[in-house]
């Protein structure tokens, strides 16, 4: 297959793409759908609900458990259009009947709360029970994103205070799941119960694996379920020791909190103020928070070298005020960094472009004899000076800075609905598919640059040959943070590649 019937395979295979998966109609139906979610809550907790705000946060709370139920970020729309809904961490899916809530309150009491004063809108929300001699407030702390929920009891009660999360099995809320809205990075992401810990800064389950319960005693530290972009944390202090457990799913719940311990010196209780927030993923904010609680951003294996971009990243982004050049002036840095070791990789690379005739040729004349070719071959390249692992060895070396990298972007929270030219969302899939397009020009251009190992057969040419294509195709999927990063990074490289080529004379060679 020529060149330019290449071409028009990769024309083809995207059009019919674009066609099939990202029609106008559908991708105004797909956001309609996002829009359209209910402000109420659909949870029933046996009684009327009410609602807090301020700028930040949309709190309901159901009244008779004093529940908080549901929580939308104002400033965290679930698309970028007008008149989109926030983003919702807790809160109820009648669709995948999925549920996830925070409760308080004193262990062995079942109160059955009244609206004192407050909700409807207002910055708190006081709820009684008279009965029991019980008070709830709920209010936000002045640090953006936290919420100060205060369990009272006036005459004491025997229970320790408690603060829990409460979620049945299931994807977090709000988060596209369609493979060309992002949704094969989106259910990538790590989902499952973290825990820090004096004993353990950061330790994460599985909801699957969560099969007997789970203790740990720490002063201060935080729990939290982790998911993409956004989420919730039940935060310790240092005043006071706390009992963080994990338990096993019982009637389809899942619960993880803690209990204080020691918080009086009498086995009576008079109340406790527990601090949550509900909030994005910033590493800097959460840095501020929490100790430890910036881990709760999982980049993967490589995360000691994820943490520091994503800092650096910030600080010049600070400068740029634009994540998309920002990507593409922090790729291009990390590339002149490595430059020293990549041109020793591109320079055996060329050596071996150069007298790859010489190596087919010796292939063709021993083929009958393998130790004889490969005698030659090895007396060929000690001549030349060429090593068939001196391209592999610096690139391996690179490559845990380039997949730490890959995963801090695929989670920061910074790239969602931002935007570059007439990508407008950086965290989605790009819909016009340029960006893969041009990954696959590239690649053509840097295969036709690496030399093909000597004696390769027909079929390994030809596969070979549709790579390209083929992580085209896969990039249709990608957010168009990691396609631009990709871009810039392969074309970066094939710049660097030409230019050393061109002054080792291996230009020339085919």
């Amino acid at each position: 297959m020529g060149l330019r019937n290449f071409y028009w395979v990769v024309v083809v295979v995207l059009s019919l793409g674009l066609l099939f998966e990202w029609t106008s109609e559908k991708r105004y139906q797909s956001i309609q759908n996002h829009v359209n979610e209910d402000w109420s809550s659909g949870f029933d907790m046996g009684g009327s609900n009410t609602y807090i705000e301020n700028d930040e946060l949309y709190v309901v709370i159901a009244v008779e458990t004093g529940a908080i139920v549901e929580t939308r970020l104002k400033k965290y729309p679930v698309e970028k259009v007008n008149d989109a809904v926030g983003f919702r961490v807790f809160g109820e899916s009648k669709e995948s009947a999925f549920s996830y809530y925070f409760n308080s309150g004193f262990t062995g009491v079942v109160p059955s709360y009244q609206l004192e004063s407050g909700g409807a809108g207002e910055n708190y929300v006081e709820l009684v029970d008279q009965k029991l001699g019980l008070s709830k407030r709920i209010s936000f702390l002045p640090a953006t994103y936290e919420i100060s929920i205060s369990d009272s009891s006036s005459g004491g009660v025997r229970g320790k205070s408690f603060a829990g999360l409460y979620r049945t099995e299931g994807r977090a809320l709000d988060l596209k799941r369609e493979a060309l809205s992002g949704g094969m990075m989106n259910n990538s992401s790590y989902e499952g119960i973290a825990l820090s810990s004096e004993a353990d800064p950061y330790s994460t389950t599985r909801l699957r694996r969560v099969d007997e319960p789970q203790e740990v005693l720490s002063r201060s530290g935080w729990v939290a379920f982790i998911q993409k972009y956004f989420f919730a944390a039940i935060i310790g202090s240092d005043e006071y020791i706390y009992n963080y457990y994990v338990l096993p799913k019982e009637s389809g719940v899942f619960r993880m909190g803690y209990t204080v311990e020691g918080s009086s010196t009498s086995n009576v209780t008079y109340g406790h103020e527990h601090r949550l927030f509900v909030g994005p993923k910033i590493r800097k904010d959460l840095m501020q928070r929490a100790e430890n609680l910036e881990l709760s951003i999982d980049m993967g294996w490589f995360w000691f070298l994820s943490q520091p971009m994503v800092w650096f990243m910030d600080l010049l982004n600070g400068y740029i005020n634009n994540w998309g050049l920002t990507i593409v002036v922090f790729t291009v840095m990390i590339k002149l960094v490595f430059w020293p070791v990549t041109s020793k990789s591109f320079r055996s690379m060329a050596a071996l472009r150069k007298i790859s005739p010489e190596l087919n040729e010796i292939k063709e004349r021993y083929k009958e004899d393998r130790q004889k070719s490969a005698a030659e071959t090895m007396k060929v390249m000690k001549k030349h000076g060429a090593n068939p692992l001196g391209g592999c060895l610096p690139m391996l070396i690179q490559m845990p800075f380039f997949i730490g990298f890959f995963f801090a972007l695929r989670e920061m929270v910074e790239l969602r609905h931002s935007d570059l030219g007439f990508w407008t969302d950086l965290s989605a899939p790009d819909p016009y598919f340029v960006l893969p397009a041009m990954f696959c020009f590239l690649m053509i251009m840097t295969q036709r640059l690496n030399p093909q190992p000597a004696g390769m057969d027909a079929t390994q040419a030809q596969v070979m040959k549709y790579m390209p294509v083929m992580f085209s195709v896969l990039f249709i999927f990608f957010p168009a943070a990691l396609c631009l990063y990709t871009v810039v990074n392969t074309g970066v490289q094939l710049a660097q590649q030409s230019y050393l080529y061109k002054q080792q004379g291996a230009l020339g060679s085919d």
